[in-house]
């Protein structure tokens, strides 16, 4: 869990100076920027059915902040319609939690702040070509690794790993893809002792 490791001290780099960070990384948002797309609710997924894992369905998008501005997504895009930034408000226009995304050769990292500026997690996504293969996860409560599996270009399976950092060991569970005429009919979480949980629809 070499990986974890180099996480835990990245987490720990960026917590402890989480003003200089947030200033870095508004810095390069605001050289970088390109456009914005505002919608209710999550509208892209930055990893396979990420929104959907999670039991949601795709937002919706719109032309302007609404009224009710809860769970609304504000998404930046730079000159290579990459998202760079996404804004997530809360109940009000004050409650914001903001996550930064960073790219590299074949990641892309995502740093992720509170409405209080405080770092709640980071995450990077390793690809081959334009494929995830791997996520690895530190946060504020635990750690997570989780693996991609495909049969030919289509996902049937993320492997996961994850654990509170309280706890001494990891738990695991499988996440299953069914399809059906090409299109992504239920994800269900598998875990060891038999038990599923189907998360999407």
């Amino acid at each position: 869990m070499c990986e974890l490791s180099a996480f835990e001290k990245r987490y720990v780099e960026v917590s402890s100076d989480c003003e200089k960070y947030l200033s870095e990384y508004k810095s390069y948002i605001s050289s970088n920027l390109n456009g914005t797309v505002i919608s209710k609710g999550p509208l892209y997924n930055l990893r396979p059915y990420e929104i959907e894992r999670v039991g949601f369905k795709k937002g919706r998008q719109l032309n302007k902040l609404p009224s009710a501005i809860k769970n609304t997504h504000v998404y930046y895009f730079d000159k290579l319609d990459r998202i760079i930034l996404v804004e997530i408000y809360g109940q009000s226009e004050n409650i914001v939690n903001r996550e930064f995304c960073v790219y590299g050769d074949n990641c892309l990292e995502r740093v992720c702040f509170t409405s209080a500026g405080t770092l709640r997690n980071i995450s990077i996504s390793f690809f081959e070509g334009s494929v995830v293969k791997k996520d690895v996860n530190w946060g504020l409560y635990g750690c997570s690794i989780s693996n991609y599996i495909y049969n030919g270009s289509v996902l049937e399976k993320i492997t996961v790993q994850q654990k509170e950092h309280d706890d001494h060991s990891f738990s695991e569970l499988d996440v299953i893809f069914k399809y059906k005429n090409n299109e992504l009919e239920t994800i269900t979480n598998v875990f060891p002792n038999g038990y599923q949980e189907q998360r999407f629809p």
